[in-house]
């Protein structure tokens, strides 16, 4: 029996230690791979990938702008922008002055623009807002512009939107781009 018990044992670590070895051959390989590529660099990695797409507005969550531009006479235009269907360089050429609703406006920011593209750009911040204009040169120019989105006529927006819905920075740009045109001529731009 002292036989068969020996037998036996050693056909059971015969059956076993192969089994054993590609075990620990599987756990050493994790191991290494492990400290090579460590798994919190690659997560690090998804992390950043995932907070960059968070701050990417959804093409469903992309906003439509509205523009108007108010004349010297007091007619206005309002021009929209669905600007989910151009590409960014496309759309500030689509402006006379992009940035127009969020920095303030410097000597450098209009130096080169004609009297008519002052009164343009003027025009155009309110036009961003959906103010309809009196002019026929203002309108059919905003009406043009794939943004704008003519909401409200000139003296309902005067009277009831122009000192709410512009921030801060478009009012300082609306007196600077005034001032700007009446420097250049007199009375500012005349309409056709």
């Amino acid at each position: 029996m002292d036989k068969i018990g020996k037998k036996g044992m050693f056909k059971i670590l015969a059956g076993v230690l192969p089994v054993l070895i590609v075990v620990a051959a599987v756990i050493g390989g994790v191991l290494v791979s492990a400290s090579i590529s460590p798994v919190s660099g690659f997560s690090e990695d998804v992390t950043k990938t995932a907070e960059l797409k968070a701050v990417m507005p959804k093409e469903d969550e992309k906003k439509l702008t509205n523009r108007v531009i108010v004349s010297a006479s007091g007619s206005s235009k309002e021009e929209n922008t669905d600007e989910d269907k151009k590409p960014a360089d496309e759309m500030t050429e689509d402006y006379v002055l992009p940035n127009s609703n969020t920095q303030p406006l410097t000597d450098a920011d209009i130096e080169g623009l004609s009297l008519q593209e002052l009164n343009y750009a003027k025009n155009e911040i309110y036009a961003r807002h959906g103010r309809k204009f009196d002019s026929k040169e203002l309108q059919d120019y905003f009406e043009s512009k794939s943004w704008y989105e003519g909401k409200y006529d000139g003296k309902e927006f005067d009277a009831n939107y122009s000192g709410r819905v512009l921030s801060e920075v478009e009012k300082k740009n609306v007196e600077f781009l005034y001032a700007a045109e009446n420097k250049m001529s007199s009375g500012g731009y005349k309409f056709e």
